[in-house]
């Protein structure tokens, strides 16, 4: 009778410490969404104080030269000469532990938290840093385990990033920053099911030697980060496809095999989920196999930049290239694609509902064309998405080596907001503005026409209704 109680009680022991186990290795999207503690922040802005109540964008397609004013001293914010918004220099990295530059990472990667109290940002050395967005205090360096984990924060807990394994992999990471822990909460060896693939539960059922997942450090989730969207590739990085993925339910909805669906097509250079999670937006870069410069893709024949269903059973083309471009939401919530095309000479916008394209500036003036990235990353502010250019050829224009917001509407609002003070002469020195949830919060890289060396982050901070 003992013998058969500590058989029970031992029993009982090991369910238990299994089943923690489990727990911690295997966060569902609801347990995400709900249990991670999160910490209150008492945000400061140390720039509105400078503002007046009078405050009003400069609008309008408006070109201001300017005399470069010294270097900014961190922390201490000031306004700008020309546009009048307040400015802050939040890095110092020749004092500060990063190495070499600091600046943000790309204009299409969120790097404010939830609630604006942390700041991501990129060091020469790969490592991933954060500062406080109160102080603009260097934070800690965050152990994420590489420079191409691909990191995205979670959308309403502040403490959380996901993660993937460095240069892709087959889980994805709930990344605690208060306690430096990688909680696993998808694997891609063991899901509830894939579509269109009965019985099948791993991602080897589709590709055996699938060996990472990744959007090529480009794309983006979903806007409650319920849907991703990733190329999958062999251990020696050839592409095999995409897939499209539900985290909340952890099931694969949506295979494209680049063979069999693809008419043979090489991998794209980066994949994203629009906001809402309805569509996937694949980008494949020259060369590819377009019939001509404009020709467009197809659903059974991709080539440059598409859009497809998440099942990617319906897809058009938008471009034979794959331009530098963002996906935001317009005025009513509705996700549209805005692009830098190079052949018609406009920045356009796409409705993927619709497929309606606008233009809304031209690129081409008297000779002259600037390089740009867009910021469509203001989930909470829809109808506008961030510009900065760099690289302006020939003569300056109203768009040259600025950062401006742009209305997603026919004949759209212009405002102007800060020139870069920036001198572009590699990939590491473009500006790579991107702008928070609510439009208020907007950092770029600049080396105040210095050397690439010389690379800091810099921030704009505007009164809440200055976008609207």
């Amino acid at each position: 009778m003992l013998l058969i109680k500590s058989i029970s009680i031992f029993s009982f022991k090991f369910l238990y410490l299994l089943l923690a186990f489990v727990a911690t290795q295997f966060f569902s999207y609801n347990t995400l969404a709900s249990n991670f503690v999160t910490e209150s922040t008492n945000i400061q802005t140390p720039c509105l104080d400078l503002y007046q109540s009078s405050f009003k964008l400069i609008s309008g397609k408006s070109h201001r030269t300017y005399t470069l004013p010294n270097k900014p001293l961190k922390n201490v914010p000031e306004i700008d000469s020309s546009f009048h918004t307040c400015r802050v220099r939040v890095t110092d990295f020749k004092s500060e532990p990063p190495k070499g530059f600091i600046r943000n990472d790309y204009s299409r990667r969120q790097p404010f938290n939830s609630d604006d109290s942390f700041l991501l940002t990129y060091a020469k050395n790969g490592y991933w840093h954060l500062y406080r967005t109160d102080s603009n205090e260097y934070y800690k360096r965050l152990n994420l385990g590489g420079g191409s984990v691909e990191p995205q924060w979670h959308p309403n807990k502040p403490n959380i990033l996901f993660t993937l394994p460095n240069n892709g992999g087959l889980k994805m990471f709930a990344y605690d920053i208060n306690r430096d822990t990688h909680d696993v909460i998808a694997d891609f060896t063991n899901i509830n099911s894939i579509k269109g693939y009965k019985n099948s539960k791993s991602i080897h059922d589709i590709w055996p030697n699938a060996a990472r997942i990744s959007t090529k450090n480009e794309g983006s989730p979903s806007k409650d980060a319920r849907y991703w969207a990733f190329q999958v590739e062999t251990s020696n990085f050839k592409s095999l496809g995409l897939i499209t993925y539900d985290l909340k339910e952890n099931i694969i909805i949506g295979v494209f095999d680049f063979l069999l669906d693809g008419n043979a097509i090489g991998g794209v250079d980066h994949i994203s989920m629009s906001p809402s999670g309805k569509f996937v937006v694949p980008s494949w870069h020259v060369p590819n196999n377009c019939p001509s410069e404009y020709g467009i893709g197809s659903t059974d024949e991709p080539c440059g930049l598409m859009v497809y269903t998440p099942d990617f059973k319906k897809g058009f083309g938008i471009t034979s290239r794959g331009p530098h471009s963002d996906i935001a939401l317009d005025k009513n919530g509705n996700d549209v694609l805005v692009i830098s095309n190079y052949i018609t000479g406009y920045v356009e916008m796409y409705d993927l509902v619709t497929h309606e394209k606008t233009n809304l500036f031209s690129i081409y003036l008297d000779g002259s064309a600037t390089a740009m990235h867009f910021s469509g990353k203001a989930y909470n502010k829809s109808g506008w998405i961030l510009v900065s250019t760099y690289g302006t050829k020939k003569a300056p224009k109203w768009w040259s080596d600025k950062i401006f917001a742009v209305q997603l509407a026919k004949n759209p609002i212009i405002y102007n907001i800060s020139h870069t003070y920036n001198k572009t002469t590699d990939y590491w020195s473009e500006p790579h503005g991107v702008v928070n949830r609510d439009f208020t919060k907007i950092i770029f890289n600049s080396n105040w026409l210095n050397l690439d060396e010389d690379n800091e982050i810099y921030m704009i901070e505007l009164p809440k209704n200055a976008i609207n």
